[in-house]
């Protein structure tokens, strides 16, 4: 089968010939269909993520596709069925698995980061690591639904505060543009932060009341307009893809009793926290990097609804798979671009 495995020790991405892998007795094999192109697969290939990444992996996790053949002991889904992956391994057995934590799975492996993920024409997970789609889900848009649709919706699952004000941050990323639409659900207001001011229509088009385009290298980027544009109240939910690029400005947008959603880090670095600012303000913090079946279970009702749109900027085949790259470094990406395992 055809593959793109990534070579740790060097750091190259390179399309492979590779043996469709076999079965145990509770495994599921999946023909791929689709595989989106996650940060988490760009902050990999950066060397950002190192470790618990495997040598000659395939990356990829949020990935849709048909189930091909099941183990002997598989009882829960069959040849034929129309699936997406859930984002670890798991044993489907310890106290985490069994309390639909099994994104968290004690023994678990992140799939496409620790055992191969999808952007291969075969993936093999366990059986506690697949979900069924409903019939009027294509599988195009049914990757997206564990990540990041899913992700979001865990977050908002926990999720105690106002809802008069949110904002978001990295709002053209697949994170930030989803969670656009799920704020704008439930919020009165939702600002969109971007450092592309190309986007502002379409931004505007998925539910944002207030576009904010800032420049990047400001030493204050956005946090003087925020609190301008909410009378110095602050915001009652601020959603952060970004991370520690960002956090302390994040931080001082959030109003007394308000909330910060740390949904990922792309920068990784260390960061001067002061503790203060958030001890005064008596902030929350909800942390959220994983989806269970429950939250995967509410994204599906939500693109069904048409509460959620996936948001495709393009698709692609596998060969096409360093384009991307390239495409994710520049930021040039609204969305998430597929790879279309079935093409070539």
């Amino acid at each position: 089968m055809k593959a793109a495995l990534f070579h740790k020790e060097s750091g190259d991405l390179i399309i492979s010939n590779k043996n469709i892998p076999n079965l145990s007795d509770k495994d599921v094999l999946v023909k791929v269909h689709y595989c989106s192109f996650c940060g988490h697969d760009l902050a990999v290939i950066q060397g950002m993520l190192k470790r618990g990444v495997g040598n000659k992996i395939i990356l990829g996790h949020e990935l849709s596709g048909i189930v091909d053949s099941v183990g002997s002991q598989v009882s829960t889904c069959s040849p034929g069925d129309r699936v997406v992956s859930l984002l670890t391994n798991s044993c489907g057995i310890c106290d985490r698995c069994l309390n639909d934590q099994s994104h968290r799975c004690r023994v678990g492996e992140g799939i496409g980061h620790t055992c191969d993920g999808g952007f291969a024409e075969y993936v093999v997970v366990s059986e506690n690591s697949v979900f069924k789609i409903h019939d009027d889900l294509t599988l195009k848009d049914a990757c997206m639904l564990v990540c990041p649709i899913g992700v979001i919706e865990e977050a908002f699952s926990r999720y105690k505060g106002q809802f008069n004000t949110a904002v978001v941050s990295g709002a053209t990323g697949g994170l930030g543009i989803h969670g656009i639409q799920k704020a704008s659900s439930l919020f009165d207001r939702v600002i969109a932060l971007t450092t592309d001011a190309s986007a502002d229509n379409f931004l505007s088009q998925i539910g944002a009341t207030d576009v904010v385009v800032y420049d990047a290298s400001d030493t204050f980027k956005f946090k003087e307009i925020i609190m301008a544009l909410t009378e110095d109240e602050g915001v009652d939910l601020f959603i952060d893809p970004v991370g520690s690029g960002l956090f302390n400005e994040s931080v001082a947008c959030v109003s007394q009793y308000g909330c910060l959603m740390l949904l990922g880090d792309i920068q990784g670095i260390p960061l001067d926290i002061h503790l203060g600012d958030m001890l005064f303000k008596d902030l929350e913090i909800i942390c959220s990097t994983g989806s269970n079946r429950e939250s995967v279970k509410l994204a599906e009702r939500m693109i069904l609804n048409g509460d959620m749109k996936p948001v495709i900027f393009d698709v692609v085949a596998l060969e096409n798979i360093l384009d991307v790259c390239t495409k994710m470094q520049e930021s040039s990406v609204i969305g998430r671009i597929l790879i279309d395992m079935t093409l070539g």
